[in-house]
């Protein structure tokens, strides 16, 4: 038992130690080359496990990495952790062949063990994982050795391979982390990818480092500064300064006029993201789909969309968006419901006279602090005035907003974004089981339909399933209201070379096909 102390101590001086050492040099060298990066949020997480969103995401994609890779093809898995795989016939059996040079930034060597025991985390309840729906279907893990890794499912499932290469499944130390804990390794985490975690100063930085022995190359940039810049504003400042060598979320005004500037670039890209107005299925007058259909009708969104997206988003009708199948985008279209004030009152009459509603009812649209997304819940809340209600807009940070969306918010505008198979756009936002599910929507049959979804290869199949589930819930339960699909832009100063923005809205500094550099 002495002897078990005595090596855990150890173990935990020596990365105290390193973590130390790195923090010491957290300002960069002469003749480094740093990255400085604005984003839109701080990060909520940055272990893989808990991460909740896409700007924990979007940093842990460098501190990480996965079995598989989806950086250069969001369609088509590339080797990373596993140089091969292979899938049994019937789809219940994944067996990876890890690499065997790939060592963590703590210097432990990366095996089967440690694979097995991320998944196994994201898997334990106990760690009320966000990313646990989408690894339901598996029955165990098993290794055959220290380099050759087994799931086995309970069912087919579809999209495995996406679960996989997630940035939240992110493969950690296992020796490490049950070490220090789940909550401490959130604050200094240790993975294998291209980069290491050098410190954390909430609301003004998260620093990494260069990972000199990273198994696909040598990074070429030294060091990585990101700054959480929730002012868009200031974001475009900070850009066109020089404050800045990246930038994200800007507001179109600002894209249109950093584009003449001939010290920048500015690249946008159709995206993966969405922002939708979504409505409580438990809580009173919310739960009432006349509700629902009376703000759908008082609110003019298709101009008000195009006013505050201004070209760097397209109205949206369903959740799924194009390039995803199935494409059912104009029967969606055909159900949406116009602007038509005399229907919205004769709604907002019924459930009065009904005693559902009263005059001056108020309540809260509760939403993050993105510019497009307040904006767009002001305007919500200016035409409900109109009938004599008021509407709070409550924009929040996400640590903040998180919990109240984990309780029961009446009413909340939030986005979403993934990747491509439909999926990963219903079932953690549709199912009752979901911990993303806002709404707390439950319907059986629409639970049987993602779960179903889940299990069929054929892609026509599958596609019946999603416009079902689509058709009921949007345009019939109306639980939903979708705005829009936003483009990804990234502005970036023309000393950063090799830079390529992804649907998601990452920022993949190291892949097998890049190298991002200043020059």
């Amino acid at each position: 038992m002495k002897k078990i102390l005595s090596t855990t101590l150890l173990s935990m001086a020596i990365t105290l130690l390193i973590v130390t050492i790195l923090g010491f040099h957290h300002k960069a060298m002469a003749g480094e080359k740093v990255l400085r990066i604005g984003m839109a949020k701080e990060p909520a997480k940055l272990n893989p496990v808990l991460i909740p969103g896409i700007y924990g995401e979007a940093v842990a994609g460098n501190i990480f990495d996965t079995l598989i890779s989806f950086k250069e093809d969001s369609s088509m898995p590339a080797p990373c952790l596993a140089s091969s795989w292979e899938i049994s016939e019937d789809g219940m059996e994944y067996t990876f062949h890890l690499r065997k040079d790939v060592k963590f930034h703590n210097g432990d060597a990366m095996t089967a063990q440690d694979v097995k025991f991320t998944i196994e985390a994201i898997m334990d309840p106990a760690n009320a994982s966000p990313s646990k729906e989408f690894f339901e279907p598996v029955e165990k893990i098993e290794f055959q050795d220290d380099y050759t890794v087994k799931i086995h499912l309970k069912t087919p499932y579809s999209p495995m391979m996406l679960a996989l290469g997630s940035h939240t499944a992110g493969i950690m130390p296992a020796s490490h982390v049950k070490s220090v804990g789940m909550d401490k390794f959130d604050s200094h985490p240790v993975g294998t990818g291209a980069f290491m975690f050098v410190e954390w100063l909430p609301d003004e930085r998260i620093v990494l480092r260069k990972n000199p022995h990273y198994f696909l190359t040598e990074p070429a940039i030294d060091q990585v500064l990101f700054r959480p810049i929730p002012k868009p504003e200031v974001m475009a400042a900070e850009i066109e300064s020089g404050g800045i060598d990246m930038a994200q979320n800007l507001l179109p005004q600002d894209v249109k006029r950093l584009g003449d500037n001939d010290r920048l670039n500015v690249m946008t890209i159709p995206g993966l993201g969405n922002s939708y107005l979504g409505f409580s299925h438990k809580k009173s007058p919310f739960s009432d789909v006349r509700f629902r259909k009376a703000v759908y009708h008082a609110v003019p969104f298709d101009a008000a969309i195009k006013g505050i997206w201004q070209g760097v988003g397209e109205r949206a009708y369903t959740w799924i968006p194009q390039g995803v199948f199935p494409n059912d985008t104009e029967y969606m279209k055909s159900m949406a419901l116009p602007h038509d004030r005399a229907k919205a009152k004769a709604y907002f009459d019924q459930l009065k006279k009904e005693g559902l509603i009263k005059d001056g009812l108020e309540f809260s649209i509760y939403t993050s602090q993105n510019p497009h997304r307040v904006k767009i819940a002001t305007a919500v809340a200016t035409e409900l005035r109109k009938y004599n209600i008021t509407a709070k807009v409550e924009s929040l940070e996400w640590g903040t907003l998180f919990p109240i969306l984990k309780d029961t918010p009446g009413c909340y505008i939030m986005g979403w974004g993934s990747v491509p198979d439909p999926d990963r756009w219903t079932y953690k936002i549709f199912h009752s089981t979901s911990t993303m599910n806002f709404s707390k929507y439950n319907v059986p049959e629409i639970d049987e339909a993602l779960e179903l979804g889940r299990t069929l290869v054929n892609v026509r199949q599958r596609g019946e399933q999603y416009m079902k589930i689509m058709r009921k819930t949007l345009a019939e339960d109306y639980i939903h209201i979708p705005l829009v699909f936003q483009n990804v832009t990234i502005v970036t100063g023309k000393n950063v070379e090799g830079f390529t923005p992804s649907p998601q809205d990452y920022f993949h500094l190291v892949t097998e096909k890049r190298n991002v550099s200043l020059n």
